[in-house]
């Protein structure tokens, strides 16, 4: 495969071309998961999600103008991805600091003791499940389902995307990192009273 400009590059993938991202994909997919997980110590599961968010910003920077050189794809990529894996790391570490396991424990929190509403925390832990919940009501039925499947119901991606009619389980690894963005920016943005009325 020839190597090809930004400039061919954006012409494919504003025409709708396929083959743009597909060169993409394939000459820096391996270089870019490889290296994350060397690098950063991830699991190869989050390495593949970040590749699939950093093509997503690829196609954004390209059309939007903002890439109009490339010397070196994989490098790009790469440091895109780089970028990526900061900002979840950095998110993962913020909930984690407030004790807002979002993704699944605050959904388990009842299962966790014999009394969660007891002691000075038990009103905490109510406008906890009030916000996230109000934050879940906000987003589509689409990403609600998909949320659902993905951290209730722990469903494998294959079975999702047939559940949801997507394309494929790379499909629903990306809808789901964006759908659980939202979900944290409406968590973020929420405001619970904190007698529940």
């Amino acid at each position: 495969m020839t190597f090809k400009s930004a400039q061919e590059l954006r012409e494919q993938i504003s025409q709708g071309d396929e083959r743009g991202l597909t060169y993409v994909f394939e000459q820096s997919h391996r270089y870019c998961v490889r290296g994350l997980v060397k690098n950063t110590g991830c699991d190869t599961e989050d390495a593949e999600d970040l590749f699939m968010d950093a093509l997503l910003v690829f196609r954004e920077n390209i059309l939007s103008g903002k890439l109009e050189k490339l010397s070196n794809l994989q490098s790009y990529m790469y440091g895109i991805c780089l970028n990526l894996w900061r900002s979840l790391t950095r998110a993962r570490t913020r909930w984690e600091k407030e004790q807002n396991e979002v993704e699944r424990q605050l959904w388990l929190i009842l299962g966790q003791e014999e009394d969660p509403w007891g002691g000075d925390d038990g009103e905490y832990v109510r406008r906890q499940i009030r916000t996230v919940t109000a934050a879940l009501e906000k987003l589509g039925e689409t990403c609600r389902k998909l949320l659902t499947y993905v951290y209730i119901e722990e469903r494998p991606h294959r079975e999702i995307s047939q559940l949801l009619g997507l394309a494929s389980a790379e499909v629903v690894k990306v809808t789901r990192h964006r759908c659980f963005q939202q979900w944290v920016k409406h968590i973020e943005t929420t405001d619970v009273p904190s007698n529940g009325k």
